[in-house]
């Protein structure tokens, strides 16, 4: 399977308010979604209903927007649907490389407000805490040999990625995954009660990636399934969708993924798509638990695929029924859904 994610109270609002400044303006109300819309000119993040209209930019828009986002990065909604976080592009680095240099943002549910989160340089992929204290990205490394990461030598160079935390209030960073070479994690997903956070972890002794769930207390971690990744959580915290490769044949020599759910204890896997030659991506829950909104695109090399972007928007049921297509564009890609939490905002069952 492609990697899914590239190389996703009152306390809340506080932390949101104090960190990033988001303001009061009135947003958009009832059920409504973040996607990132990628088309010739430039890429936005886009508040939408859930039939894809009505949409108000959150971030991004023409070339001379900043910051420019991160493409493949997820976003995620602060709990109280107040704030969305996502990953921009500040600048280049230095030197021959000119890598990008990324932080995280925050903007509020109509766009206003944007604000930086102290600690989050070089992230990735935000995930915000149920609580509105933590933000959990990813961080990746590629160095040239002989390369030294975290205080260990690594001769033939050094390419993976680990996952880490940020004190929205303080900026204190906390790494959660140790490096690894040629090993990755990603986070997905913080469970409702905030005491786990799901992850994808790929490496070199893995055939396929692993969906695992970290404990926060420093407990440890367990393993959910051994063939999954970009994993979230349902709203009441009782399931979990996400995503797995089905196998290669001779008629889909490219292979695909296809979403599924499952209970928090992994018993009672269900597959929820059926689709030979494409990859769904990007899982997300309407905050009523009742239906999912992912990406879908081809498997083959087209040129959207070959940027890991979506050919459309879909949507649905958690049982796996009305699939339905919402946003398709031969002008655009879309990725990285993300429906709004809050009161009044569920969205309910697709009739079909």
């Amino acid at each position: 399977m492609r990697r899914v994610i590239r190389r996703a109270a009152v306390a809340g609002v506080l932390a949101i308010l104090l960190t990033v400044g988001v303001a009061t303006a009135a947003a958009p109300t009832g059920p409504r979604l973040a996607i990132v819309k990628a088309s010739r000119s430039g890429l936005e993040l886009l508040n939408v209903n859930p039939n894809g209209g009505g949409s108000v930019r959150l971030a991004g828009g023409g070339r001379r927007a900043r910051p420019y986002l991160e493409f493949f990065s997820t976003v995620s909604w602060s709990a109280d649907g107040a704030g969305v976080a996502f990953t921009g592009i500040v600048g280049v680095s230095k030197g021959d490389d000119h890598e990008p240099i990324r932080k995280i943002f925050i903007a509020s549910a109509d766009g206003s407000g944007m604000r930086v989160v102290p600690g989050s340089s070089g992230a990735i992929g935000p995930v915000l805490s149920p609580d509105g204290h933590t933000l959990a990205f990813t961080r990746e490394i590629e160095r040239e040999p002989p390369a030294t990461v975290g205080g260990k030598r690594f001769e033939e160079g050094f390419q993976g990625s680990s996952i880490w935390t940020v004190d929205l209030l303080t900026g204190d960073r906390r790494q959660l995954t140790p490096w690894v070479g040629r090993g990755s994690y990603t986070a997905s997903s913080f469970s409702p009660d905030g005491s786990t956070l799901l992850a994808t972890h790929e490496g070199e002794l893995l055939s396929e990636p692993e969906l695992v769930a970290l404990a926060l207390d420093g407990s440890g971690s367990r393993r959910i399934f051994e063939d999954g990744g970009s994993a979230v959580y349902s709203p009441d915290g009782t399931r979990v969708a996400f995503l797995r490769s089905t196998m290669r044949s001779e008629e889909n020599r490219e292979g695909s993924s296809d979403l599924y759910v499952v209970n928090a204890d992994g018993t009672g896997l269900r597959r929820l798509t059926h689709t030979p030659g494409r990859n769904e991506l990007y899982p997300s829950w309407d905050p009523s638990g009742e239906r999912l909104a992912y990406v879908r695109f081809s498997a083959a090399e087209t040129e959207a695929s070959a940027f890991g972007v979506g050919d459309a928007l879909m949507q649905i049921n958690a049982d796996g029924t009305c699939q339905t297509k919402v946003l398709s564009s031969p002008r655009a890609a879309f990725y990285a859904p993300a429906w709004q939490p809050g009161p009044d905002r569920g969205a309910g069952r697709i009739q079909c």
